[in-house]
């Protein structure tokens, strides 16, 4: 893991942006959540391995799920439990992805959720449950009850802040953030963690609308109507996780939940003018996750940012960074620090985009190296100079439009090979 490359985000995302602030915490950070991590012995090291985050009272829900057609159990149960918009708490192992496990896995989920009801004492259709780890392997169900009996424990104390570690597998680090941003004198606060390092490229669709093992969980303490929540989920998605990708791989079990309950006494209104800026604050509690995920891909050492100008539709725009993106071609010349700049103009021309190849112009960040499908005369040890850097941004005009989008990736190195081939 470069850990330099993760700080450089971190990093970036102090200070603030308009109005919303970056503050310390993650799913707990929000009035009224709180959230806890604990061993149970799902794994065999002493390593954290359940987590629960619960709200004070029952939360408005917005979901969305792995678009992979083999769906793991408990993204099963969680989809059935989250259709009538409300949560209050949600499960999470890790160590086991509870994937490929038929009627059992079915019956394992279902009695995780009733455990965590019984437990908090509350309603089980009121539970969320999340699994991440290897698929095809049977949850240890009364190591989990324990699990989950100790952690009931901890919340009523206030939780422990160690969630975000206790949902991790590949994971180098901890991956958490959290805003706050104010309507009048009130502090409204959105807080978020996720997991995630290799099967990364989620493609997620929040309740029909359309949109490693990738979880992320974020929680706010404005009061937001269901439709709208799920409405601004899906629009931030667009922006973060459906625009990340370490392997190309879409996992069985991708589940982004956002909950919202009202502690602050603060409501936001499809027509409220403080609409936009909490939309801003979310953007922004997910594209950092987001990124933080790419930036711990398996065995990564640079970050890549793909920027896709000029395309006639943000959709093809899309589809042209994804090709780029999941190339492993492009990204295995990336970490070589080799400049072979046909690897991009292949994937462009198997994106499904009607590209013009002598239309074509490519920049890594200021410098060009390809020009109207050419490869450009450009300084060779500028060129491979900008290539030792751990964080890349490679600029792509197709020349045919206005639209544009973009994509966030990380290098492919041997050491990914290495964390996948046992």
């Amino acid at each position: 893991m470069n850990y330099a490359l993760t700080d450089f985000w971190v990093k970036n995302m102090n200070g603030s942006t308009g109005k919303c602030r970056k503050i310390e915490g993650g799913a707990g950070a929000p009035k009224g959540f709180f959230s806890a991590g604990v061993h149970c012995g799902i794994k065999a090291e002493k390593k954290l391995d359940l987590a629960l985050v619960f709200s004070e009272n029952p939360a408005r829900a917005a979901a969305a799920f792995t678009e992979n057609r083999i769906q793991a159990a408990p993204v099963k149960l969680t989809r059935r439990n989250l259709a009538g918009g409300r949560c209050q708490a949600v499960i999470i192992n890790s160590g086991s992805a509870n994937a490929c496990t038929g009627d059992r896995g079915e019956r394992d989920s279902s009695a995780m959720s009733r455990a965590a009801a019984a437990a908090l004492g509350i309603d089980p259709e009121l539970i969320a449950v999340c699994s991440t780890g290897r698929i095809g392997s049977f949850l240890p169900l009364e190591r989990i009850k324990s699990g989950i009996d100790e952690l009931a424990t901890i919340i009523r104390q206030g939780g422990n802040g160690e969630a975000a570690k206790a949902i991790m597998t590949t994971d180098s680090r901890a991956k958490e953030s959290a805003v706050e941003f104010k309507l009048g004198e009130t502090a409204l606060r959105l807080g978020g963690m996720a997991k995630g390092a290799g099967m990364i490229y989620p493609r997620l669709r929040v309740n029909g609308l359309n949109q490693a093992t990738m979880l992320a969980f974020i929680t706010s303490d404005a009061e937001v109507e269901t439709g709208l929540l799920r409405e601004m989920l899906s629009r931030s998605l667009e922006q973060s996780f459906n625009r990340i990708t370490v392997d190309g791989d879409t996992s069985t079990n991708d589940t982004v939940i956002l909950l919202a309950n009202g502690s602050s006494g603060k409501n936001i209104g499809a027509d409220d003018p403080n609409r936009p800026l909490f939309q801003e604050a979310l953007d922004r509690v997910t594209r950092e996750l987001a990124t933080l995920i790419v930036a711990d891909g398996e065995g990564a050492s640079k970050f890549i940012e793909i920027e896709v100008r000029g395309a006639r539709t943000a959709e093809e725009a899309r589809a042209a960074a994804a090709a780029v993106a999941n190339s492993s071609l492009f990204k295995t010349a990336v970490y070589g620090e080799n400049p072979n700049w046909g690897r991009i103009m292949a994937a462009l021309g198997y994106s499904g985009v009607e590209v013009r190849e002598e239309n074509i112009n490519i920049y890594l960040a200021d410098i060009p190296i390809i020009k109207g499908g050419l490869i450009a005369d450009s300084d060779p040890d500028s060129v491979r100079k900008r290539l030792t850097e751990n964080r890349l941004h490679f600029i792509i005009d197709l020349g045919q439009g206005e639209a544009g989008e973009r994509y966030y990736t990380c290098d492919l190195t041997p050491d990914y090979v290495q964390i996948n081939k046992l």
